[in-house]
């Protein structure tokens, strides 16, 4: 399946691991595979920041299948899509949320025009992650972080692909606390522009078209 990241980024981020969700849409059911991706740079330390699964600092793309298939029902992905589009965001933050995310609301949505010519809808969720205190010696506030999902129609289905971005690190919460811990176990590089770019490279570039569908 087409999960694979652009050039641009294969160098510096690896393939972190799947989760899959079904859900419903009027009389269709939807099949969402996603594949996480971390920085293949200090991915491990910035993975053992807090108790999520899933990567303070991600990269995701979301492989949709349709049963029945769009075209057995004479359904092209655009004429559908308002109903799509939310509905899949929503199970992505299912799937996140039971990772262990803290999900709060969509901060805004923007409408964005896809590499293949559609328009698409493009989220900005406001999100945090816990940190674990075994590794750092204390209870901590969780990290503020904003999640990024964008939806947009192909020939057959939909694309779907996004990241998280940290807001702050484990010092920053330690700072706002008043604490101070004598040596951090873990190094989180935040950088939101940088973050949100990469993020906007891969949308920008990711190949999500396919023409297999669920019989």
């Amino acid at each position: 399946m087409p999960s694979d990241l652009p050039a641009s980024l294969a160098d510096s981020w690896r393939q972190h691991g799947t989760r899959t969700g079904t859900s419903n849409v009027l009389l269709l059911s939807i099949t969402a595979e996603t594949t996480l991706y971390e920085p293949i740079d200090s991915a491990d330390r910035m993975q053992s920041v807090g108790t999520s699964e899933i990567p303070v600092r991600s990269l995701f793309t979301v492989y949709l299948t349709f049963s029945p298939p769009l075209s057995n029902v004479g359904i092209p992905p655009s004429t559908v899509f308002a109903q799509a589009a939310p509905k899949a965001k929503r199970q992505f933050i299912k799937t996140i949320k039971d990772e262990g995310v803290h999900v709060d609301s969509t901060r805004s949505t923007l409408e964005f025009e896809a590499a293949n010519g559609e328009a698409g809808v493009w989220y900005v969720i406001d999100a945090s992650y816990p940190v674990d205190p075994d590794l750092v010696g204390a209870a901590l506030e969780p990290i503020d972080a904003e999640v990024h999902v964008a939806v947009w129609p192909t020939e057959t289905s939909y694309g779907m692909a996004g990241g998280t971005v940290p807001l702050e690190s484990v010092a920053d919460v330690a700072a706002g606390a008043e604490l101070t811990l004598e040596e951090l176990p873990v190094h989180l590089d935040v950088d939101p522009a940088r973050d949100r770019e990469t993020i906007a490279e891969l949308i920008r570039t990711i190949d999500l078209e396919t023409d297999t569908e669920t019989d």
